[in-house]
């Protein structure tokens, strides 16, 4: 059996397992998702990462490797509003989004950590102030803090998802090819001066081929999704994040993207939204989870 035919055979054997651990463990706390515009813009064609913007119904996303150190700010619809570029950055393979607050300022973090290959020493952040939708195009060098991630052991890991706890700032990479996706993180954002961080392992996950990940601007729902499914998890006061990954997730309902590979919590607490990749020309929609109360309130 050839390399590629192996990996087609574990990764349904996986899918399998999937639904084995997890069919009983469904709950509708968010209703079907809706579709609330189609993503046509040829300059977003590989959207591989989503964070909500600090203005309502506004979105940053970002395109896999091969486009250059941009960021797009799109609407509720779908449609692209500006293009911001980073000045004076090289990016490698970004794959995520996210945001983090810091003396009550606004950063947006840009994950460069793909590693198809599995050949690169140091994956990259880039972060830098929340732009204003009447900034200049051009996000100047002197604004962006480039931040060096390594994996522990000198393991080359390819990863596609990271999250920002709110309550402490800590980061958390989760690898994605992994045979479970592990999760890792380090408190990069502590202190500025340093660069140079090696992510430390937690929890070893149930399930394979992570692609997204998102944790609620409260501090109290986290999300992380692969191709076909998402999975749920809600926290109490104070629980540390690491102890709830290491409980059973809640399987959302997902009518599956053609190559999902990104979502966010909303900025109002009413639910959360996912976009795809357009490969082969299919079409890609943004969608937004509404918060189903009635079953939420229950638990």
């Amino acid at each position: 059996m050839n390399v590629a035919r192996m990996k087609v055979v574990v990764f349904l054997l996986l899918f399998l397992l999937t639904l084995q651990i997890y069919g009983q463990n469904n709950k509708d706390y968010f209703k079907t998702q809706i579709a609330l515009g189609e993503l046509v813009d040829p300059e977003l064609k590989e959207v591989s990462g989503i964070v909500a913007a600090s203005t309502k119904e506004r979105f940053w996303v970002h395109n896999d490797s091969g486009d250059g150190a941009n960021i797009y700010l799109i609407d509720s619809n779908a449609k692209l509003m500006k293009t911001f570029t980073l000045e004076g950055v090289d990016v490698v393979d970004c794959e995520d989004i996210d945001r983090v607050q810091i003396d009550h300022k606004n950063f947006l973090v840009l994950a460069d950590i793909g590693d198809n290959l599995g050949k690169r020493n140091w994956l990259c952040l880039y972060m830098f102030p929340e732009p204003a939708i009447g900034d200049a195009i051009v996000i100047p060098k002197q604004s962006v803090k480039t931040i060096f991630l390594k994996f522990p052991g000198q393991r080359h890991l390819d990863a596609e998802s990271i999250m920002i706890d709110p309550l402490d700032n800590m980061l958390y990479v989760i690898s994605k090819r992994e045979f479970h996706s592990t999760v890792y993180r380090a408190s990069v954002f502590a202190n500025q001066k340093q660069q140079y961080f090696t992510l430390n392992k937690t929890v070893e996950l149930p399930f394979t081929f992570a692609t997204a990940a998102a944790i609620d601007p409260t501090g109290k729902e986290v999300l992380i999704k692969n191709i076909t499914h998402i999975f749920y998890w809600k926290r109490k006061n104070g629980e540390p994040l690491t102890s709830i990954l290491r409980q059973k997730p809640v399987v959302l309902p997902y009518q599956v993207e053609p190559q999902g590979e990104a979502l966010t919590f909303d900025t109002e607490g009413e639910g959360f939204y996912t976009i795809s990749e357009r490969p082969f020309g299919l079409k890609s929609y943004l969608y937004f989870f509404e918060k189903n109360y009635k079953q939420y309130d229950q638990h």
